[in-house]
């Protein structure tokens, strides 16, 4: 009933307005949207007439004044983006792959992780999200390719299916989930095997989630590389096609070149050294990205790069230049030293305090 809670509200309201001393506030916009006064504010300016309604307005600016003080600033200046230099004694001695990368994009993020040591917590009762679609895919085709690595079998695409069934038997009980991920997973399946199929008679053997470490002389000492390939083909002619996964959108050509994205190429640089388990020292003739989203396309083959031995090559000698100057005091590790090619997402933007210096430096842009 509309006009019994509008008589109780005038009913409060008038009982409050009897006392002694009253301040009425409004906020005039919320979240940047004008607001209308409420009805009790504008029965009472009308009753009051502009020129006294005015003076009410007036006698509250003081308020309003004290107000701004409150979150007023002494001193103004600009925030630097964080650099720190920690002691080389502190610095890692070991990284992934994918760490590297985080150390060309954002050598901050390398910091936080690797030497205060910080880890974001999980969320309490997180629904699944894209980390654990990416890994449930990972888990189905490492358990094919460990099953099925010398042929593809007649039922290959069933075999599958139920493999996957396995991976995410976790997750499937959940309507929401099942209903996204199964039907891409469907679609997925029938493209791996097509592909596996086509593939088979090039290959000599399959090694999948192959674990690699490698060690480079460095200025401070020896400095471990180590990473976990998705899987890495040993082709008939010798050399080797190294090949990772990806539910999301890979790297371009060009961000590979340029050193933004080394994850294949340094993968490359450990499988050259002969420095993967299982796997005799080669040379490294494919580099390829297989982009799963179960979409239309369900799957796409794209290459890391054309020339492949340049781009190892180069990729070694950037390893070996970034690794010798980190082993120096004075190479600070910045927060995002490249802009345009910051990582998309980090646990330690708020702790770089990113929006605030980047909103003056405009490194965001």
């Amino acid at each position: 009933q509309p006009e019994r809670r509008i008589g109780l509200t005038a009913h409060d309201f008038t009982q409050t307005f009897a006392a002694s001393e009253v301040v009425l506030t409004r906020s005039v916009r919320v979240e940047g949207t004008p607001t209308v006064p409420s009805r009790w504010l504008l029965r009472l300016e009308n009753l009051l007439g502009k020129a006294k309604a005015q003076t009410l307005h007036d006698n509250g600016a003081k308020w309003a004044y004290w107000q701004t003080l409150l979150d007023a600033a002494n001193d103004k200046f600009d925030i630097e983006p964080p650099a720190p230099c920690p002691p080389v004694s502190a610095r890692p001695r070991k990284l992934s792959v994918t760490q590297v990368e985080t150390w060309m994009r954002d050598p901050y993020g390398v910091y936080a992780r690797h030497i205060l040591k910080l880890r974001a917590l999980d969320d309490l009762d997180a629904n699944p999200g894209a980390a654990d679609y990416g890994t449930f895919i990972h888990d189905a085709l490492d358990a094919f390719l460990q099953k099925f690595g010398r042929a593809v079998p007649e039922d290959a695409y069933e075999q599958l299916l139920k493999i996957g069934q396995d991976a995410a038997a976790e997750y499937l009980n959940r309507p929401g989930v099942r209903a996204f991920w199964w039907p891409r997973f469907e679609r997925i399946a029938a493209w791996f095997v097509e592909t596996e199929r086509a593939r088979r008679r090039d290959i000599k053997s399959i090694a999948s989630e192959v674990l690699g470490d490698h060690v480079i002389d460095a200025p401070a000492g020896p400095f471990r590389l180590i990473a976990k390939a998705d899987r890495v083909d040993t082709l008939t002619d010798g050399t080797l096609a190294i090949i990772d996964y990806k539910t999301g959108a890979p790297p371009s050509a060009k961000e590979v070149a340029a050193g933004f994205a080394p994850q294949l190429p340094l993968e490359a640089v450990i499988a050259e050294a002969g420095d993967f388990e299982g796997l005799h020292k080669a040379r490294v003739s494919a580099l390829d990205y297989w982009r799963l989203t179960g979409g239309d396309p369900a799957g796409e083959r794209k290459s890391a790069g054309k020339e492949i031995e340049s781009l190892v090559q180069a990729t070694r000698d950037g390893l070996q230049n970034l690794i010798h100057r980190f082993d120096f005091e004075d190479t600070p590790y910045e927060a995002r030293p490249h802009p345009q090619h910051a990582p998309r997402y980090s646990d330690y933007e708020h702790l770089a305090r990113v929006k605030e210096w980047s909103a003056i430096t405009g490194g965001e842009e």
